[in-house]
C-alpha cells in the first residue's frame, strides 16, 4: 500500500531530512505553518474546485464559525479563478454576517476558520520539496482580520494533493 503525501511528509519531518520541516508534538510544521491531512470537510471543499468532471478548475473559499455547544455555521462557497478566490473586503463582510448570526443564536464564537483551496502541485522526495502553502497575501488578510476580532482566526490552504497548511492568529 502506497503512503499518502501527508504520511511521507511526516516521515521526512521525523527524520529531519529538511531543515525547515519539523515535528511539534504530533503536528508537522513547515516555516511556521502546520501541515495536516485532509478532514472530511476539507475534502468536500476541495471537490468544489473541480467542476464538470475536472474540466473547470478554480479555487474556492468558505468561512466556518465554530460556536459553543459544538455548533458550526458556514458561509456559502465562494468560487474564484484558477489562482485566486477572494479579497479582504468580501471575507470581512461575510465574517460580519456570520458574527451577526452567532449573536442571533446567542452563542459565543470559539474560532473562525477561513479555508480555501490551492490547485498547484505539492511534491516531496529525498532531495526536493515543493509545497503550496499559505501565501504571504493569505497571511496578511488573516492578520488584518484578527486586528478587530477577539476570537482566534485559523486560515487554511487545502492543497489538491491531500495536504492542509494552516496558521492560527
Amino acid at each position: 500500500m502506497e503512503l499518502s503525501l501527508y504520511e511521507r511528509v511526516k516521515i521526512h519531518a521525523m527524520e529531519s531530512d529538511f531543515s525547515r520541516l519539523s515535528l511539534d508534538g504530533q503536528e508537522v510544521v513547515y516555516m511556521g505553518q502546520s501541515i495536516t491531512a485532509l478532514s472530511r470537510w476539507d475534502k468536500k471543499l476541495l471537490r468544489h474546485s473541480f467542476a464538470l468532471y475536472g474540466l473547470i478548475k478554480r479555487e474556492v473559499l468558505q468561512i466556518r464559525f465554530h460556536l459553543e455547544s459544538n455548533q458550526v455555521i458556514e458561509s456559502k462557497i465562494f468560487k474564484g479563478r484558477y489562482k485566486s478566490v477572494s479579497d479582504y473586503k468580501s471575507i470581512m463582510n461575510t465574517m460580519l454576517e456570520l458574527e451577526s448570526l452567532s449573536r442571533k443564536y446567542g452563542l459565543k464564537i470559539l474560532k473562525a476558520e477561513i479555508a480555501h483551496t490551492h490547485l498547484s502541485e505539492c511534491r516531496i522526495d529525498k532531495k526536493n520539496l515543493k509545497f503550496c502553502m499559505l501565501s504571504e497575501s493569505d497571511l496578511q488578510v488573516a492578520k488584518r482580520l484578527k486586528q478587530f476580532r477577539n476570537y482566534p482566526i485559523e486560515i487554511k490552504a487545502i492543497a489538491k494533493d491531500g495536504l492542509v497548511f494552516k496558521k492560527v492568529f
